[in-house]
């Protein structure tokens, strides 16, 4: 089952700069940066993929981006906020759910279609 949402970024009045994709029944990510955005106007973490003329983000692409806005599995108090999210396992797609894909880095989130 594919899960799509829209990629937002609330320092552009929300406006949708991409597309989020999760395929749950093989657990893989895609996402896709629209092309008319201008480079300048996108956050570091989509800039670098779109400067280099990078528009459809690959599940290795897409992975990297989630791990630098979730939790790390390493993390010292994991399994503290494992329950408190309410998962028993690490997952990186249901944390980053929590949030909507916010973080203190930017300002994107997921956001519906």
């Amino acid at each position: 089952m594919l899960k799509t949402f829209g990629l937002y970024d609330a320092a552009l009045d929300n406006k949708q700069v991409g597309v989020f994709r999760y395929a749950a029944d093989v657990q893989q990510f895609s996402m896709s940066i629209f092309p008319e955005m201008p480079i300048a106007e996108l956050p570091l973490s989509l800039e670098i993929f779109a400067g280099n003329g990078k528009h459809e983000l690959t599940h290795k692409d897409v992975l990297t981006w989630i791990r630098g806005r979730i939790c790390p599995p390493g993390r010292q108090n994991i399994n503290s906020i494992l329950k408190e999210l309410n998962l028993s396992e690490y997952d990186e797609f249901e944390m980053l759910m929590n949030t909507m894909g916010r973080c203190d880095k930017d300002e994107l989130y997921l956001g519906s279609v």
